[in-house]
């Protein structure tokens, strides 16, 4: 009787050791993922720095733009009633570039300060695909 409660307390500590094992080294692989998302994330973040500039540069082009148009109307360079209905609908199509172009710039600066709005963004996307993944192993489909 002794023996079999030694053996078993034996069977247990083992099995425990195991499991521990097996636990540090999936933290350890988590935590190798988690380094190499950074990574990834900070290298993107490196990417995201220029476009600004460039949104910038191209609001800027806009503007330049827009004031040569501009010019061109209030000089009288326009000679009939035709020329100067394509003129105006350029402009308005200038403005809804410069909204476009404005919401763009905002969006780059955004991920820029604040990239763990990125980093959620992964975590879900990556969350969902698992679960989805996990369910088609079992034989489950989710529901369309």
């Amino acid at each position: 009787m002794a023996k079999t409660l030694k053996d078993l307390l034996l069977a247990l500590l083992n099995a425990t050791l195991i499991l521990l094992a097996l636990c540090l080294f999936l933290g350890w692989k988590l935590a190798q993922s988690v380094e190499n998302i950074r990574a990834g994330f900070a290298e993107n973040l490196q990417v995201v720095a220029p476009l600004k500039d460039q949104a910038q540069g191209i609001r800027g082009e806009l503007a330049a733009l827009r004031s040569d148009l501009d010019a061109i109307r209030s000089q009288g360079g326009v000679a009939d009633s035709a020329t100067a209905q394509k003129l105006n609908a350029t402009l308005q199509r200038l403005d809804g570039l410069e909204d476009r172009m404005a919401t763009a710039q905002e969006r780059l600066a955004g991920l820029a300060e604040k990239p763990e709005d990125l980093i959620d963004f992964a975590i879900t996307t990556t969350a969902d695909t698992v679960t989805d993944r996990v369910l088609m192993v079992r034989g489950c489909e989710p529901a369309s």
